[in-house]
């Protein structure tokens, strides 16, 4: 959505000058009150250009207060020039449904997260604008992306669609108290980790906060981490990009242990469970281990989410084998093609300021998010007021098995299917076989 100069302003500035030279006798007074009109309607008739903008980071969010406050300074350092109007959905799954939808009439908004398949749904038809040129030609920009962050999005012909504000490193949090009251220490290997689960359960704890709603993130994170630390090959397909064949032992491997988590060492709610229920029941204290990002680390200090005190409570670690996921996210995309001079520009302003040194800094500070490149400096204060993820960060370095999570490597029908296909594998109305069998003909389906 555009805004161009008000028609209406236009006509009242016109009667102005019309009544200017009716009521003025003679030529000197008739040139001034049209100098003095024209030089009024240099200074009042230029609107700010809008730019539209789609998010999901509102309400509860963990992002909400830093994405609010980054737009907020966006509109006021360009005051009277851009304007970025939000379209705000509650949900990352209306958010992904409403955006696909627009996609197919070629009506995204300029700018938006291109994730779930959203990308290339704009790439395909068009609206999306290749980033790259503009990357290089700016250095400071780029300075605060780094070549990491645009090589990760970078298409097979150079093309660079998207552009992430956050580097990814997620491995899981745990309760400590129950830790040490179960007598356990976080596991090494994945036979630990089965046999910490079971000694949490006979402590009276419910080890795992699983879910099998909405994308079945958490869940999904535990299967990413099982297939990706299992030796070399089950490594290299936790690093492929849309995988089309999920007929392999470490998938099967990891289903299977799954299908043991969520029989025994979960939830009752966790079959159709949302996010929200699985980081509910961690931050209440109801159970042992979630698998998620340092974003959540805010929440841990925070008493409308987390139960009084729970932040001495919680620690950190790698998935067994010395695993973590790490990578970017798909970001952000530009979707301006055939749209005027003026918005291709505001938005592309807004896309850099969104994805530059501020922003990065504010989504660290409010959402414990961590920045693109080190020249987004994270302060020793920072570190001091924030151990959980200081400790995320340190241990990072010493990971033997890095790779990515199912939500970036798979076609969004794969996902999809997950959530489908989990409550199955809990009540045995599949097998890890049949399960891997099933991704694969999606995964079949969603490649032509």
């Amino acid at each position: 959505m555009r805004k161009r100069i008000s028609k209406a302003i236009a006509l009242l500035l016109s009667l102005t000058m019309v009544m200017s030279l009716t009521a003025c006798g003679n030529k000197a007074d008739k040139e001034t009150s049209t100098s003095k009109t024209e030089d009024k309607t240099e200074e009042t008739s230029s609107e700010p250009v809008e730019i539209s903008y789609a998010t999901f980071m509102v309400g509860s969010h963990t992002s909400a207060a830093a994405e609010a406050e980054v737009i907020d300074a966006f509109n006021k350092k360009y005051e009277g020039v851009y304007k970025v109007v939000v379209e705000e959905l509650p949900s990352d799954n209306a958010f992904v449904d409403k955006m696909k939808v627009l996609a197919s009439s070629k009506t995204l908004p300029d700018v938006l997260i291109g994730k779930n398949g959203i990308r290339e749904l704009a790439i395909d038809n068009g609206q999306a604008v290749n980033i790259k040129p503009f990357l290089e030609e700016d250095a400071e920009w780029m300075k605060f992306v780094g070549e990491d962050a645009m090589n990760y999005n970078m298409e097979e012909d150079g093309s660079v669609y998207s552009i992430s504000n956050q580097r990814q490193n997620i491995g899981y949090f745990y309760n400590k108290e129950m830790f040490e009251k179960a007598g356990i220490t976080p596991a090494k290997t994945w036979d630990e980790f089965m046999s910490n689960n079971a000694k949490l359960k006979e402590a009276g704890f419910t080890p795992l906060a699983l879910m099998t709603g909405e994308n079945a993130w958490t869940t999904n994170l535990w299967l990413a981490a099982m297939i990706g630390t299992d030796g070399a090959e089950g490594n290299a397909f936790m690093n492929t990009s849309y995988p089309t064949n999920y007929n392999n032992s470490s998938v099967i491997k990891g289903l299977e242990m799954l299908k043991t988590c969520l029989k025994e060492y979960t939830t009752p709610d966790a079959v159709g469970a949302l996010y929200a229920n699985a980081a509910n029941n961690f931050e209440q204290g109801n159970v042992a281990m979630i698998a998620n990002g340092p974003w959540m680390c805010p929440d841990f200090t925070d008493e409308t989410k987390s139960m009084p005190g729970f932040g001495d409570k919680v620690g950190v670690a790698l998935y067994p084998e010395d695993g973590l996921v790490a990578q970017f996210e798909v970001g952000y995309i530009l979707c301006t093609n055939g749209k005027s001079e003026e918005e291709q520009k505001g938005a592309l302003e807004f896309l850099k300021f969104k994805t530059g040194e501020y922003a990065q800094s504010v989504f660290l500070e409010k959402a414990g998010v961590l920045p693109l490149t080190e020249n987004v400096k994270i302060s020793d204060e920072y570190k001091a007021a924030n151990p959980i993820l200081a400790e995320l960060i340190e241990l990072s370095g010493s990971a033997k098995y890095t790779f990515e999570n199912i939500d970036n490597t798979a076609f969004t029908a794969i996902v999809d299917e997950t959530a489908i296909r989990y409550p199955e594998l809990a009540y045995d109305e599949i097998t890890p076989e049949e399960f891997a069998d099933q991704l694969t003909k999606v995964a079949e389906q969603s490649k032509n």
